[in-house]
């Protein structure tokens, strides 16, 4: 029992040093590859023109149904004219500010694209929730399987007390 509990433990050390930070990098970059995928996919579907604000930034989070974070309504120019709309812009500019706004093919506002960043965050997420997962899993095995070697030990004691203890009663009652 004490090679099998012992080998058990290198055999889980070894998982949890090696196998589980290289799964971790191997999801993190897997998902930062996603995520820069879907950013440059989504970058050659838009492109960015310059806008300066009409109206100052506003929380639009009071609103019922409006996306999260700051609005403004925008006038731009380009070569199909001039054009007026609301898009998302960074917190607290005012009016005349310029800011960049996104436009689709057909020239009407889309959501910007995610910040490369996010790519890099997400990966990061992504590797570390592996490695604490890997690392809990290989714990709670070893936590799980001691606890039947223990049982299966202390079963084996018993058996092994029921046969020698009347021996050690007699010779001592004598």
């Amino acid at each position: 029992m004490d090679r099998l509990e012992r080998g058990l433990q290198v055999f889980l050390a070894v998982i949890a040093l090696v196998a589980v930070p290289f799964g971790a990098w191997c999801v993190g970059h897997a998902v930062y590859d996603h995520h820069m995928l879907a950013r440059q996919t989504r970058l050659a579907r838009l492109h960015p023109v310059t806008a300066s604000l009409l109206t100052e930034a506003r929380s639009s989070g009071d609103r019922p149904g409006a996306q999260s974070g700051f609005h403004a309504l925008v006038h731009w120019s380009d070569r199909n004219g001039d054009h007026t709309g609301a898009t998302p812009v960074r917190a607290w500019l005012h009016r005349g500010a310029t800011a960049t706004v996104w436009l689709d093919a057909h020239g009407d506002i889309a959501a910007p694209p995610p910040a490369r960043d996010f790519a890099a965050t997400a990966g990061v997420a992504a590797g570390c929730a592996t490695a604490f997962s890997g690392v809990a899993t290989a714990c709670g095995v070893r936590w799980a399987l001691g606890k039947c070697i223990d049982r299966r030990r202390l079963a084996q004691w018993a058996r092994e007390w029921e046969r020698v203890e009347p021996d050690w009663v007699t010779r001592y009652t004598r």
